[in-house]
């Protein structure tokens, strides 16, 4: 079976791996509803450091010095 890879420059997260790798054991993405039927539509900011889910809309984010998230461990690869 072939390992999954899930690309993420957001490295300020605790999950964030060398070259721009998620190691999170599992990820959660939700929609964003200030978004829908935009589908010309930019999320976030360049240059500005996620601090929390809602900056990513990824619900699996959480700054490195507060990570783990419970329940979500970090694989190395």
């Amino acid at each position: 079976m072939a390992s999954q890879q899930i690309r993420c420059t957001v490295s300020s997260c605790y999950y964030y791996g060398a070259g721009d790798n998620c190691v999170a054991e599992e990820i959660m993405v939700r929609s964003n509803p200030a978004t829908l039927g935009n589908a010309n539509m930019e999320v976030g900011a360049m240059g500005v450091e996620a601090r929390t889910s809602n900056h990513t809309l990824c619900e699996t984010f959480i700054p490195q010095e507060r990570g783990p998230k419970p329940g979500i461990r970090r694989i190395e690869r």
